[in-house]
């Protein structure tokens, strides 16, 4: 529940960092602080790492794929690579959260 709660924060945090670099780090930072308090702490914020770099792969490779012949957007490699790296450090949190409530044994109903 905490990663999927990080993963949609994360994809709209990911856009709003983009478009109102403000407003969506404030949110991150209000969604990481409380997740980084609670038991769930890997869960969450490898969701939260997850969203934000897979919007940011999205929409700055959108730009990309279509500035090739129309424009050019300087600099925006750099920008991706940090999306495949916040994305590929989300995938590494949750494999570890998914194997740690593997070995703690399915939740109580």
């Amino acid at each position: 529940m905490a990663w999927l709660s990080g993963l949609v924060v994360g994809a709209t945090t990911g856009f709003l960092m983009l478009e109102f670099p403000s407003m969506g780090w404030l949110l991150a930072i209000g969604f990481a602080v409380p997740a980084l308090i609670s038991t769930s702490r890997i869960g969450a914020i490898g969701g939260l790492l997850t969203g934000i770099g897979a919007g940011w792969l999205v929409l700055l490779g959108r730009v990309s794929f279509l500035c090739r012949t129309d424009c050019e957007a300087p600099g925006i490699e750099s920008w991706l690579l940090v999306g495949g790296a916040m994305l590929v450090v989300g995938l590494a949190l949750t494999a570890a959260a998914a194997l740690r409530s593997s070995r703690s044994g399915p939740l109580p109903r």
